[in-house]
């Protein structure tokens, strides 16, 4: 049987725990229907998590005594995505993605040819949040500020693996023991349009690798995708 997860700003230092947000508060009792007695994990998206079994549930609020907690961690290796505005639904997925593929941070930037400039932040981090539940990880990723692309270039300039993907690049192939030492890695993904000839000479002559995902030409979130998630594994 599947146990739900939700994460919070839960003490987990206590024995018993009480539940107050009045949308998870509904989504336990009216939409899941999960009884008095039944288990669930917290966790507090900064790698601890509880199992916790149900003692009271109203429409004011869910107290439950925790069984165990624990501190897991995740991937060692961080990598952060700075990911070109895309179209509204295009931008949405790739970040819902990100995250299910174990990525830290995700970082909109703007670009010559990006088109749509304005996000709904609020969606995007409830986005962030479901799917950070949804793919049972205990550290939520970190939506950072929009920012332009050389500011970005700069910001992302202190990782030890810094990738700029572009169809014209050589294809990417992690150097398995470079991978291994590079703790940190900055990604950069596109707008529909693609980088401009002066962005991807302005990232290579700031350190930046140019690479290519294979032959075929993708959307930025299928891009976004499959770079987020072969660089997170290293592979």
């Amino acid at each position: 049987m599947k146990i739900h997860r939700f994460i919070g700003e839960y003490d987990l230092s206590k024995k018993e725990i009480e539940i107050t947000n009045p949308e998870i508060n509904n989504q336990i009792r009216a939409v899941l229907r999960i009884k008095k007695g039944e288990k669930i994990i917290l966790s507090d998206g900064k790698g601890r998590e509880a199992l916790v079994t149900l003692d009271f549930i109203s429409t004011e609020k869910i107290t439950g005594l925790i069984d165990k907690m624990e501190v897991k961690k995740e991937n060692e290796r961080k990598v952060h995505l700075y990911l070109s505005i895309l179209k509204k639904e295009n931008f949405e997925l790739a970040v819902q993605k990100a995250v299910e593929c174990g990525v830290s941070s995700i970082t909109p930037i703007l670009t010559e040819r990006t088109i749509k400039t304005g996000l709904n932040i609020t969606r995007l981090e409830k986005i962030i949040l479901e799917a950070s539940e949804q793919s049972g990880r205990n550290v939520v990723p970190v939506l950072s500020p929009i920012l332009n692309f050389e500011n970005a270039l700069a910001f992302g300039f202190a990782a030890g693996e810094k990738t700029i993907f572009h169809p014209e690049g050589e294809i990417y192939q992690p150097d398995t023991v470079r991978v291994a030492s590079a703790k940190t890695a900055s990604i950069f993904i596109g707008p529909e349009g693609g980088f401009t000839d002066k962005e991807i000479k302005t990232s290579e002559g700031a350190g930046y690798t140019v690479a290519s995902l294979g032959p075929l030409t993708l959307r930025g979130e299928t891009a976004a995708i499959i770079a987020t998630y072969r660089a997170v594994q290293g592979i």
